[in-house]
């Protein structure tokens, strides 16, 4: 099951922000996927539920929620992209290329949080969901960090506890930056358990970064250390062995540990095509193996190869389905 619409994409171009995040990456590998499976389709906006306010509470301060719904947001998305430095310049900004209302990215990003949240039913219903969205894993409980303005891995997941009364979440993060938000988010509430495999020394990590809340631990932290790729399937097997709730699945599946990344603050791990394929499904096969439901979103992937690393996992189970 594929979850994607085209007004998931975030376009950022159009809003005059130069983060190297393609929108094409899901519009890609949707329109390639629609190639082995004709019948795939879109799915229709209007069949995903609403994320409320009240949504939003579940995970995030009254303080944040509040500058997402006040009348100057804007300033909400330039303090999650950084857009304007010490200096008080425009960083990775230009408003002079933006042809929309910086604000209005708010609503993109809760859109993806739909999309998200309709994964998560398509894989508790049936076994197995790729959201072509979401994963804003640095979110966290007072702010916005990371490119990531909310946390809608949280969101869903406590949204869906509300109504499949105790159910246990594993929240597995692949991505290479560790899942500080989701971390933070969930160190006092053992019915959402985090793994996260990432970067040991990179950001949210790095002396620069200093102490805060980015440094409470995960459930199960992998540090992996420059030039250890070759360890790295071992340590996510090791890792993957000791979850425990395993009820139900989120994998917060970032394609930036990928050495065709462009992004220089995910260089910290360098997986080459066939590692990423092997890493996504030794997830892929632990959870089927066990029959738990797992939901997949998108989470970090910046460049114009990364879309590669989404498809080639979705058709290799595909063919998996066939044979």
């Amino acid at each position: 099951m594929i979850i994607y619409n085209k007004e998931f994409d975030l376009s950022l171009d159009k809003f005059g922000i130069e983060v190297p995040i393609l929108d094409d990456r899901s519009s890609r590998c949707f329109f390639e996927l629609q190639k082995l499976v004709p019948n795939l389709k879109e799915v229709e906006l209007s069949s995903l539920k609403e994320i409320t306010k009240e949504d939003l509470l579940r995970v995030h301060t009254r303080e944040l929620v509040d500058r997402l719904f006040a009348r100057d947001r804007a300033q909400a998305i330039i303090d999650c992209y950084e857009l304007i430095d010490e200096a008080g310049e425009y960083h990775r900004y230009d408003p002079n290329k933006s042809e929309l209302e910086l604000g209005n990215l708010v609503d993109k990003f809760i859109l993806q949080t739909r999309g998200t949240y309709a994964t998560l039913e398509g894989a508790f219903s049936s076994g197995f969901a790729f959201g072509l969205c979401g994963g804003m894993h640095h979110g966290m409980s007072d702010r916005s960090r990371g490119f990531c303005l909310i946390n809608d891995i949280i969101i869903c997941a406590r949204k869906f506890q509300s109504l499949e009364k105790n159910l246990k979440f594993s929240i597995i993060d692949i991505d290479a930056h560790k899942g500080c938000g989701s971390a933070e988010l969930t160190h006092n509430d053992p019915s959402i358990e985090t793994l996260s495999i990432h970067m040991k020394d990179g950001w949210p990590l790095s002396e620069e970064c200093g102490d805060g809340p980015w440094r409470i631990p995960s459930t199960i932290d992998i540090g992996i250390s420059a030039r250890e790729e070759n360890l790295y399937l071992e340590k996510l097997q090791d890792g993957l062995e000791q979850l425990k709730n395993l009820e139900i699945a989120i994998v917060v599946a970032g394609a930036d540990p990928y050495e065709g990344d462009v992004l220089e603050s995910a260089r910290g791990i360098q997986l080459s095509k066939e590692q990423m394929l092997e890493r996504d499904l030794l997830v892929y096969k632990f959870l089927k193996s066990r029959n738990i439901p797992q939901a997949w979103v998108m989470a970090g992937g910046y460049g114009p190869k990364t879309w590669e690393i989404y498809y080639q996992f979705l058709k290799s189970i595909r063919e998996e389905e066939l044979s």
